[in-house]
């Protein structure tokens, strides 16, 4: 792989991997007896179901529909029984989760999807790309975007000439698109070939942490193959971050509240080019994700197939030995707390147990600068959690807030046990939400 000179940032920190018990661990199934599929896994209206209890359903079968553009199709993952509808949670925002009615599940059968590879997407144009992706009603599994045809529109509107696959992943323990790039490259770089073509776009990068190479050699031979630039790059977290990586790749600097967009750069991740791919090419619908479990009691650590509506916190408790005290969702860095009734879905990319390091309560800031030598961002950390504190909402926005990317090395580095990142988060949504009702 190549290793050129490209831009860098300031701040970010050298994290402990912490990845050796799940780095070599290869995706394996997780057998679940029950599911709970979100009807409403957007917030946007609900999806109106097409099943009743007691019908039995296949894999990919169509359990609702729905007609609004910001909503998507639920289907089921596997072939079971339909039961009764119940309520789960799935994330909202950046922190929160949000309640959704769902369809249960049960009876399940390890049977897998009807494979119609009757789709050429290699000889077909960018209009019949982006019908066929409008057709499979695809999630993203990262970044500010939910739906994936809301992705496409907005960056062809926005005349977006770049595309990342973004596999960075240098938080510590996860190891998901790690593992999904090292098997099943093939899917990711095709389907990141149907996206670049779809959007029309000049140039196509698959971003990779410089320390996995290895893993990766038959993913880039198919991608240059395809005219993709594989990219190896130096894992200061959180290059990770689409902000950071925009200006480290392209040297475009990200409007500060605005998405990659705004520069012309898309990006997308591992999981979603995975599963463009799986639709566009073999007409296998999204209802999958790999998971990551690791951490303190989890006695297999590893990378699972997991199918969506499996119910999180149960999942976690079958892994670990004992309860840990702290169970988290997503990063160890940024993640969220697992709440009771939450289900895993196509943002699920870890579960993870974990030490409370910050038991006790908060103490005041001593103004040591830690917070805001480090910032990737370059805010100061310190003023904005005044600002948080006094309910001063214009000196966050002077501060540029905004620009906030949600790393977390803020909380990580703080002796006073602030939770820092998630006061900034909260500063930041309130203005994007009070700028979006202000917009006509």
């Amino acid at each position: 792989m190549p290793r050129r000179r490209f831009g860098t940032f300031s701040g970010g920190i050298n994290l402990p991997a912490e990845k050796d018990a799940t780095l070599d661990a290869a995706i394996a199934p997780w057998p679940v007896q029950e599911l709970r599929i979100p009807l409403c896994p957007l917030p946007a209206a609900q999806a109106q179901p097409v099943v009743a209890p007691g019908d039995k359903v296949k894999p990919g079968q169509l359990l609702a529909r729905t007609d609004d553009p910001q909503q998507v199709n639920v289907y089921a993952p596997l072939a079971g029984v339909v039961g009764d509808f119940t309520d789960v949670l799935v994330p909202d925002d950046f922190f929160g989760w949000r309640s959704s009615r769902a369809i249960v599940l049960k009876d399940l059968q390890p049977a897998s999807q009807p494979n119609r590879p009757d789709f050429d997407w290699e000889h077909a144009d960018a209009a019949e790309l982006l019908e066929r992706l409008r057709e499979g009603h695809l999630l993203l599994c990262s970044g500010p975007f939910d739906n994936v045809s809301r992705w496409l529109e907005s960056a062809i509107e926005s005349a977006a000439d770049t595309l990342i696959c973004n596999v960075m992943e240098n938080a510590p323990l996860v190891t998901a698109d790690h593992r999904l790039l090292a098997e099943r490259g093939g899917d990711v770089v095709r389907g990141l070939a149907i996206l670049a073509k779809a959007l029309s776009v000049a140039h196509t990068m698959l971003a990779v942490d410089s320390q996995r190479t290895g893993a990766y050699r038959s993913a880039a031979r198919l991608a240059g193959a395809l005219k993709i630039d594989t990219i190896a790059l130096a894992p200061k977290y959180p290059i990770e971050a689409q902000a950071m990586l925009t200006q480290v790749l392209t040297r475009r600097q990200v409007v500060p509240g605005r998405s990659t967009l705004s520069v012309r750069v898309a990006m997308v991740d591992a999981a979603t080019c995975a599963a463009a791919y799986q639709w566009a090419a073999l007409g296998l619908r999204q209802t999958h994700r790999v998971v990551t479990m690791a951490g303190r009691g989890v006695k297999s650590p590893g990378n699972y197939l997991i199918p969506f509506g499996t119910d999180a916190a149960w999942l976690l408790a079958q892994a670990c030995e004992s309860e840990p005290p702290l169970r988290v969702h997503g990063s160890p860095m940024n993640g969220r707390e697992l709440a009771v009734g939450a289900v895993v879905g196509p943002r699920t990319n870890a579960l993870l147990g974990m030490e409370d390091s910050y038991a006790g309560p908060p103490t005041p800031c001593i103004r040591c600068g830690w917070c805001s030598d480090n910032c990737p961002a370059r805010l100061n950390v310190a003023a904005l959690n005044d600002d948080f504190e006094l309910a001063h909402l214009d000196g966050a926005k002077a501060r540029c807030v905004t620009a906030c990317v949600g790393c977390g090395i803020c909380t990580y580095l703080c002796p006073a046990r602030l939770p820092l990142m998630s006061r900034c988060q909260q500063l930041r949504q309130m203005i994007l939400r009070e700028a979006k009702a202000a917009t006509p």
